[in-house]
């Protein structure tokens, strides 16, 4: 089935807020047989709601609008709703016994207007919304069905899985399957010239996405059909080719991100690692900590911005950071080494560079990054020469030091067997 997401609000159009509600119903739709067609935003104008309505009934089976279900003037799709289908507000009352259960919880009056929320179109049935006033809505006719939502998140969300997906569960009848191949230390270009035969062989049913993203790239395989172990069995292949292709460097055989990679390879080493991050500014350790368990192998890091920091902290020679330069080869590899001896880790990792947009010269310009990772055994260093702005410098330096130390886990434990 066929399904397209709106997304109803001026504060998405103009960047005041970010739309996070439709890449969370894409990734519940998708594996439930929805094929997701487009993802739309547009302002609150009731001339806008009628096209979308006009247009997403016509190409598309199901349709989901975010937004514009509150309780003031400009929330206007409940009404453009009735418009379109030419039907009146009617008083839901289990609606209104949700806004008294709420307003009694919080001990407030309710108003005329919080009493309005329990209106809803009179074609239509009221979805619970247990975390607010406003109910969600479900019209269902020849043509399409239509869902209407609160823009909260969390609101969205609960009526969704509570009361829509119970709703659609066995409405498609395909049924679509993913897999992902993690790609590290190759280009996007380079690994589609390698694998070029493998993407024009592909049969009508299979789709193959490239996910780039500072230097790691997903490759998605998608399958859709009728038999599920059929699907399996046509990815798996695909797979199994690409991987024979690409060799070491696929790093992943499933949706992971490197950080994820790389704490899984420590814990089983039962090895640890810390860092000493200068242009990165506790990047690399945000990375690190944002995946749970992180405490087993991550005891902690220091950034040591200024020349006087990496001395006091790190103890990295003076004299040394001013004749060779804080973005330095024997600087970076002292602070390597320094962070792992002091937190008394199996290995150290530091990043020293010029993020930019300033700070650049002739000899080193912006994007000029040198990081080193260091074990007991070995110390390893590298220049980057990045070219983008500075949080694209910063994010990208991250994943490549964790591609590094990830390579040196790999090294270590290719040489103990």
């Amino acid at each position: 089935m066929l399904a397209e997401i709106i997304t109803i609000g001026d504060e998405i159009l103009i960047g005041q807020i970010v739309d996070t509600n439709s890449a969370w119903l894409g990734q519940q739709l998708n594996p439930r047989g929805f094929e997701i067609t487009r993802i739309t935003t547009i302002p609150d104008r009731r001339e806008a709601i009628l096209e979308a309505l006009e247009l997403g009934s016509k190409r598309s089976d199901l349709v989901i609008f975010t937004g514009g279900l509150g309780p003031t003037k400009d929330d206007i799709t409940k009404k453009t709703l009735c418009e379109f289908y030419n039907v009146d507000l009617v008083f839901d009352d289990a609606s209104f016994k949700n806004v008294e259960r709420i307003f009694n919880h919080i001990g407030r009056e309710i108003t005329q207007v919080n009493k309005d929320q329990a209106l809803i179109p009179s074609n239509s049935i009221a979805l619970l919304n247990r975390y607010g006033t406003a109910p969600g809505i479900w019209i269902e006719n020849n043509d399409a069905i239509v869902v209407s939502l609160p823009g909260v998140p969390y609101e969205m969300k609960d009526i969704m899985l509570q009361e829509v997906f119970p709703r659609i569960e066995n409405r498609s009848t395909d049924i679509i399957e993913h897999a992902t191949i993690v790609v590290s230390g190759m280009p996007e270009s380079v690994i589609s010239e390698k694998i070029e035969a493998i993407e024009l062989g592909l049969s009508a049913n299979l789709k193959l996405a490239y996910l780039p993203n500072y230097g790691v790239v997903r490759l998605r395989i998608s399958a859709r059909g009728k038999k599920e172990d059929a699907l399996r069995d046509q990815i798996l292949k695909v797979t199994t080719e690409i991987r024979s292709i690409l060799g070491q460097f696929v790093i992943a055989s499933e949706d992971k991100k490197i950080q994820e990679i790389v704490g899984e390879m420590l814990i089983n080493n039962k090895q640890t690692v810390s860092l000493a991050e200068s242009c990165t500014g506790g990047y690399v350790a945000h990375l690190i900590t944002s995946t749970p368990g992180s405490s087993a192998y991550f005891p902690g890091s220091v950034v040591t911005y200024s020349y006087e920091n990496k001395t006091s902290v790190l103890g990295v020679d003076a004299d040394l950071i001013w004749n060779k330069g804080a973005v330095s080869q024997e600087v970076v590899e002292k602070m390597s080494n320094a962070v792992r001896l002091k937190n008394n880790t199996d290995y150290g990792v530091a990043i020293s560079g010029i993020a930019g947009p300033g700070g650049g010269t002739d000899e080193k310009p912006v994007g000029t990054v040198w990081m080193s990772v260091s074990s007991k055994t070995e110390t390893k260093s590298k220049v980057f020469h990045l070219r983008g702005d500075r949080e694209q410098n910063i994010e990208r330096s991250g994943n490549i030091a964790l591609e590094m130390l990830r390579r040196m886990i790999l090294n270590s434990e290719l040489s103990s067997t």
